[in-house]
């Protein structure tokens, strides 16, 4: 399938294995758009100039795996706090990060505002608990990490895009990212079934929506 004028809804995948999902009509578009926050920015801004040529406005969704100290393989997750996930937390590297709050509609708000607790850091890495790197950033204790959803977030949010994600835990951040592929046979079964029902509860809202009075 190619991108048309009938696309209501855009899932954002890194990469197709973590996924075992079928569309079940021609209003959902799945595009793969690598791995990392450099692949996943310059594949959704491509994919943005066909979506204005096009002059639709679908929801796009943010669907894959993350590593989490907090919870076990398998456990999914439905993040509406998003952040930059490397070293640049502090002194001046603050001036030029944005802290993300939204499922659905994305807007920034104050660094004292924002709970790390229940945000997802992006980074572009696997995290390791057994590394230095992860010591600068142990205190956070975040929801999760993953290496693409800040900067579709950021993007969504520059552009006034409806952004969701949902993610499932594929490892605990211990070194074990080696499984990842036979994991992934183990739960990309189960996040497609996910994504399923929220795609429906996601119809179910807009059906329930008030018309807009002409």
């Amino acid at each position: 399938m190619i991108l048309n004028k009938d696309i209501k809804t855009i899932i954002l995948v890194a990469n197709k294995h973590e996924l075992s999902f079928t569309a079940t009509n021609e209003s959902i578009f799945i595009h793969e758009i690598g791995v990392g926050k450099v692949n996943a920015l310059l594949s959704l801004a491509t994919l943005y100039e066909d979506i204005k040529v096009l002059d639709i406005a679908p929801i796009l969704l943010n669907v894959g795996t993350v590593g989490s100290t907090r919870y076990p393989v398998g456990h999914v997750l439905y993040p509406a706090y998003y952040a930059q996930g490397d070293a640049y937390t502090d002194g001046f590297f603050l001036e030029n990060t944005l802290f993300l709050k939204g499922q659905g509609v994305i807007e920034s708000i104050p660094l004292d505002e924002f709970p790390y607790q229940e945000a997802l850091l992006t980074s572009d890495r696997f995290i390791n608990v057994n590394t230095a790197f992860y010591e600068d950033i142990r205190q956070f204790n975040p929801l999760a990490f993953d290496m693409e959803s800040y900067a579709l977030a950021n993007f969504c949010f520059q552009k006034n895009l409806p952004f969701h994600s949902i993610k499932i835990v594929s490892d605990n951040c211990d070194g074990t990212v080696k499984d990842w592929e036979s994991i992934l046979g183990e739960i990309s079964g189960r996040l497609g079934d996910i994504l399923d029902q929220f795609m429906k509860s996601l119809k179910k809202e807009k059906a329930a929506m008030p018309n807009p009075v002409s």
